[in-house]
């Protein structure tokens, strides 16, 4: 199983070895994901490839934290209300979330699509906040989900406004395909993110999954630039051709209201 648990170092600085009982630990909680929602030891021994007698100290300990509850007539475990905590002590480090909901609810309800906020942490778009579509064929997004920003429009909207360098760096490391329209060229995505500072939003049209179409602008504060992207997304046949520019329209000016009540300033377009 893939884990999301990455170390991550600046060019200066070197990491120790990190403990590998921390790493277990870490990567046994990623475990618990929308198909293993409850798992038994055996599950996670063989899935994770820890074993038994290991994995069993590790559950005892999350759960006596509260990180991991037990059935104990089944023996099966899951994530415990522990985890919770931390999540909304994480959301509480963003003071603009607060800022952020009333404006998403209403870009919901403008569109009839999904609307969310996310920002970028390494190479992935982190999402924080999220309002339903009202639309009963609808793109599900969680709060807490990472996606790769070069195939979502929230991760080209934030980069087409980062430095240089870091744009430069960013799709020099490589850019994975995850379908047919996804760009995985330097030179093509350095020009689409050119393209997104001119017209001032960014899209997603098929690059992550097969007819799943985004839309998504940047947001800036005072003195911070740059803090992450708002936008909408929904399936292709609602998304395209003349809707998808009304939809770039309005994600715009929910972008523009939302930085101005941030202190911010939208740039002016360029190349």
């Amino acid at each position: 199983m893939k884990s999301s648990f990455q170390i991550r170092s600046s060019d200066r600085t070197l990491l120790a070895e990190p403990s590998r009982a921390v790493v277990n630990v870490l990567v046994m909680l990623e475990s618990f994901d929308e198909r293993h929602r409850e798992q038994s030891l055996s599950d996670i021994s063989r899935r994770l490839g820890i074993p038994k007698a290991t994995a069993l100290r590790h559950l005892l300990a999350l759960q006596r934290a509260g990180y991991v509850t037990v059935d104990a007539k089944r023996q099966r475990y899951a994530l415990g209300p522990q985890v919770l905590v931390l999540s909304r002590r994480y959301l509480e480090q963003f003071d603009i979330l607060a800022q952020v909901r009333p404006v998403l609810a209403d870009l919901a309800k403008a569109t009839g699509e999904t609307a969310h906020f996310g920002l970028l942490e390494g190479r992935e778009v982190v999402y924080l906040e999220i309002a339903e579509s009202p639309q009963r064929v609808r793109i599900y997004v969680q709060r807490g989900d990472r996606l790769p920003a070069h195939v979502v429009a929230a991760g080209k909207a934030i980069l087409a406004h980062a430095p240089a360098e870091v744009r430069q760096a960013f799709s020099a490391a490589g850019l994975p395909g995850l379908t047919p329209n996804s760009i995985t060229s330097h030179r093509s995505f350095q020009a689409e993110l050119a393209l997104v500072r001119q017209r001032g939003y960014a899209t997603n049209l098929g690059e992550w999954i097969d007819e799943v179409v985004g839309i998504s602008a940047p947001v800036f504060a005072r003195e911070q630039g740059v803090v992450g992207a708002i936008g909408v997304a929904g399936v292709g046949m609602r998304l395209r051709g003349p809707r998808l520019e009304e939809l770039g329209a309005q994600v715009v000016r929910h972008a523009q209201h939302l930085t101005q009540t941030l202190g911010g300033e939208m740039p002016a377009a360029s190349d």
